[in-house]
C-alpha cells in the first residue's frame, strides 16, 4: 500500500515542496526576518501535516475494501467506498452498474441451467419407459421365435439393451452428482453385497462374451453410501466388460480396506492414465473403439470424494488394468 500511495500523490507532494521551498526564497529576496518565515514554514507544514494523516486514513480505508472485494470477489454487497472526486464517483457507478449486470446474467444462467437439468432429469426417466416394454418384449419371446430370428440376432439386442439401460443410469448419475450431499445416506454397509449385486446385474454380459469371474471371499463392512459405492463397482465393472475380450476379471480384497477389480483387457497407456479420471477425456483407446463417453471414470472419482474414499489405477497395454478403491475412512475438514 505504500509504494501505492506514495506514487499516486507523488505529484501532489512534489509541488507542495516546490511552494514550500519558495516560500523560504520569498523571505530571502525581500529580506523578511528568518523568524517569521520560520514561523509561516512551521504552521504550514503542520497544516500539510494533518491533511496528510487524514488523507492516508482515507486511502488506507479504500486500499483494503478494494482487496477484500478482490480475495473475496464480492462486486455487489454494500456500496464502495466512499471518496469525494467526482471522477472517482463516476467510476464507483461504473462498477457497481456491471457488477448488477454481471448478477443478473448469473441470475439468468442459474434459471436455463436449472430449465436443462430438469429436461434431462425428465428425459432420463420417460425413456426409461420404452426402455422398459423392449425389455418385457425381449423377455416374453418364445424359445422357438428366437430361434426363428438368429440366437446371436436375439442375443446382441438383450446386451445393446441393457447398455442402453446403463447409459440412462449414467445420465441420472450425472444428474444428481452435482447435489450428492443431500442423496447420501453413510450406513455400515456389507461389501459382499455390494460386490455380488454388481456381478449379478452383469451376469449375463460375461456369458455372453464368455469371460471367466474371479470372486474372492468379501466378508468386509465399510461405512458408506451404498448406493453411490453400488454405483462406483458397477461402473468399474462395466468398464472391464467393455475392454476385455477374452480372459478373465478378477473382484478381491487387497487388504481390509481396498476392494480390487482386475481385467486381462486391452489396458490403458501411461500417457493417458494421468489424465482417465477427467471429465470427458476418452484416451486412445477410447478414441479408436469409440465406445468412451469420457464421464464414467469422472464419475466415480467424484462420488468417490465425496464419500471420502479413494481410488487407484494402475494398467498395462494388452496385459490389463487394476483398479483398487480405498474404502478407508479419511479424516474430515469440520467447516
Amino acid at each position: 500500500m505504500v509504494k501505492g500511495y506514495l506514487k499516486d500523490r507523488m505529484l501532489a507532494w512534489a509541488v507542495f515542496l516546490f511552494f514550500y521551498a519558495a516560500l523560504f526564497l520569498i523571505g530571502y529576496l525581500y529580506d523578511i526576518p528568518m523568524e517569521k518565515v520560520f514561523y509561516i514554514a512551521e504552521f504550514t507544514l503542520a497544516g500539510a501535516f494533518l491533511c496528510f494523516l487524514v488523507d492516508v486514513t482515507k486511502y488506507a480505508g479504500r486500499w483494503k475494501e478494494l482487496k477484500r472485494r478482490i480475495e473475496t470477489m464480492d462486486t455487489c454487497s454494500g456500496t464502495f467506498y466512499t471518496s469525494p472526486g467526482a471522477m472517482d464517483a463516476l467510476y464507483r457507478q461504473l462498477i457497481e452498474k456491471m457488477a448488477h449486470e454481471k448478477e443478473e446474467v448469473l441470475y439468468e444462467d442459474g434459471l436455463k441451467y436449472n430449465d436443462m437439468m430438469d429436461y434431462y432429469g425428465m428425459w432420463a426417466h420417460q425413456i426409461k419407459t420404452p426402455i422398459a416394454a423392449m425389455r418385457i418384449l425381449l423377455q416374453s419371446g418364445r424359445e422357438s421365435e428366437v430361434e426363428k430370428i438368429d440366437r446371436k440376432l436375439y442375443d446382441s439386442l438383450q446386451m445393446e439393451l441393457f447398455k442402453t439401460e446403463q447409459y440412462v443410469e449414467m445420465v441420472l448419475s450425472y444428474l444428481r452428482i452435482g447435489d450428492i450431499s443431500k442423496d447420501m445416506v453413510l450406513t455400515n454397509c456389507d461389501l459382499g453385497k455390494v460386490v455380488r449385486q454388481a456381478v449379478k446385474k452383469y451376469s449375463r454380459l460375461f456369458i455372453l462374451q464368455k469371460l471367466s469371474l474371479e470372486l474372492g471371499e468379501i466378508k468386509e463392512t465399510v461405512l458408506t453410501d451404498e448406493k453411490w459405492l453400488s454405483f462406483v463397482v458397477e461402473q468399474i465393472l462395466s468398464n472391464a466388460l467393455k475392454y476385455t475380450k477374452k480372459g478373465k476379471i478378477a473382484i478381491y480384497m487387497k487388504d481390509s480396506d481396498h476392494l480390487v477389480i482386475e481385467d486381462t483387457g486391452i489396458g490403458i497407456s501411461s500417457e493417458d492414465l494421468p489424465r482417465i479420471m477427467e471429465k470427458g477425456y476418452t484416451g486412445y483407446n477410447g478414441r479408436k473403439d469409440k465406445k468412451s463417453t469420457g464421464i464414467g471414470l469422472y464419475l466415480c472419482k467424484k462420488v468417490m470424494d465425496k464419500l471420502n474414499h479413494g481410488i487407484q489405477i494402475s494398467s498395462q497395454p494388452d496385459k490389463g488394468t487394476k483398479v483398487t478403491l480405498d474404502l478407508g475412512r479419511r479424516e474430515l475438514d469440520v467447516e
